[in-house]
């Protein structure tokens, strides 16, 4: 049995490592057109920040088991065409050209950050560390820059912000939304990073849309909105990732968005060719479907399908939305629907609770809940602390999943709370609040 595996991030790099515990017969074949891979995609941040002296030091741990296995390795290589009616896939390197036959293809191409609103070729003008060699390159490029553009202010713009602060650069942030990580938190919990956009000196422009890009003649990024022309040396995107299905366009059934149209067993419409990580849309509670290109849900993909490959056994269960990140010296976790998005369609209630505790325990906690008033299911939740609580954040998104009511926090999740965690009251006062509401209103 021939399992070909195309792509060597994390989801297949997990399938990989799954159906060599699960069919140690089979011939498996791990395909990237990298010649290094296995790498943290933070290892630009991590090397700016100087919180790695090495690159090999952003090396996913994992991977060195992988090395002495008998997997066969085709790194370098890059699938170039599937023949779905003969099984084959053609390889590339350089000059010399190769087929492979397969039984069972897993294709984890991963994602690519698209920019469309391009007049020439700005490859040498954008900083990415999709892969270490490019991350190499960005960091190169970072040595002679003297301004930078970073376009939007989600997860990935934020944590390269706060890493290209370290540098003295000319910084400057674009985002279309109206304040930073407004997908997944609203306005009031993020206030404090206004304070630290003017610490570091950074020139912000927010509800403002980038609508062409362009060089000038002495070689500078040129970005164009309605509402003005900026220059830089270089631009960093933090938006606007597209599934890398070029290869399989016209093979397989695709969604509007680009990513593959799986079952919920990962295989797609070609019988034997399964799809995973960011390829894929995932099931979302109270999202239904939703593109949302996560290492974890690489990982759990990866799982999947190798469990699957010969029989369809497991399903793929709706996930909980949970986005975590760390910038600014705070832990920001969100969980669910915000307030914002909740109101769309739900009359909702919302609990926040902030404290700041002593001076020797350098803490301080934000914390807010949503509910609905229509019957008290939890909806979502936001998290901002010096300290990581996603453990207890990983239980609220439970809740929310098995639709949980606020009684039903009390009453039964309680049980799986951490003890003796400084989130622990909060969970339960944010709980016992709403209940006070409850009866107000009554």
């Amino acid at each position: 049995m021939n399992i070909l595996i195309i792509g060597a991030s994390f989801a297949g790099l997990t399938a990989a490592m799954d159906c060599q515990k699960r069919y140690p017969q089979a011939t498996i074949y791990l395909i990237d057109k990298e010649e290094s891979i296995g790498y943290f995609p933070n290892a630009l941040n991590w090397k700016v920040k100087g919180e790695i002296s090495s690159w090999a030091e952003a090396r996913v741990g994992y991977f060195e088991g992988l090395e002495q296995s008998v997997l066969h390795f085709l790194f370098g290589w890059e699938c170039i065409s599937i023949e779905s009616v003969s099984k084959k896939i053609r390889l590339k390197k350089e000059e010399s050209t190769r087929e492979l036959s397969y039984d069972y293809l897993i294709l984890a191409m991963g994602a690519q950050q698209v920019w469309e609103h391009q007049s020439v070729d700005l490859s040498e003008k954008i900083l990415t560390s999709k892969s270490i060699a490019q991350a190499q390159k960005s960091f190169e490029k970072l040595e002679e820059a003297e301004s930078v553009t970073v376009i939007g202010a989600g997860q990935i713009g934020l944590e390269s912000l706060e890493a290209l602060s370290r540098l003295p650069l000319k910084l400057r942030l674009m985002e279309s939304q109206e304040w930073p990580l407004a997908k997944y938190f609203d306005q009031e919990m993020v206030a404090f990073i206004w304070n630290e956009f003017e610490r570091i000196g950074l020139d912000y422009h927010f509800s403002e849309t980038i609508n062409e890009v362009s060089l000038n003649e002495l070689g500078q990024v040129q970005l164009s909105s309605l509402q003005g022309t900026y220059l830089s040396d270089f631009v960093l995107l933090g938006t606007n990732f597209r599934p890398h299905t070029d290869l399989v366009e016209g093979l397989v059934d695709l969604h509007t968005d680009g990513s593959i149209l799986v079952d919920d067993y990962l295989e797609t419409s070609q019988s034997g060719i399964f799809a995973v990580g960011d390829l894929i849309r995932m099931p979302v509670t109270m999202f239904g479907q939703a593109y949302l290109p996560m290492i974890n849900h690489a990982i759990l993909t990866g799982r999947l399908v190798a469990e699957n490959l010969l029989a369809k056994k497991k399903p793929l269960r709706a996930v909980e939305r949970i986005v975590s990140t760390h910038v600014f010296g705070y832990n920001l976790t969100s969980v669910g629907l915000t307030e914002r998005e909740a109101n769309l369609w739900l009359d909702t209630s919302s609990i926040r609770i902030q404290q700041a505790f002593s001076q020797w325990d350098e803490e301080t906690i934000d914390f807010k809940m949503v509910v609905s008033r229509k019957d008290g299911r939890i909806l979502g939740g936001q998290l901002v602390s010096t300290s990581d609580h996603i453990a207890q954040m990983n239980v609220l998104a439970l809740a929310i999943s098995k639709e949980m009511t606020v009684e039903d926090l009390l009453q039964e999740a309680w049980l799986c709370l951490p003890r003796r965690t400084d989130l622990q009251p909060f969970l339960v006062e944010a709980a016992n609040r709403y209940l006070w509401q409850k009866e107000d209103r009554e």
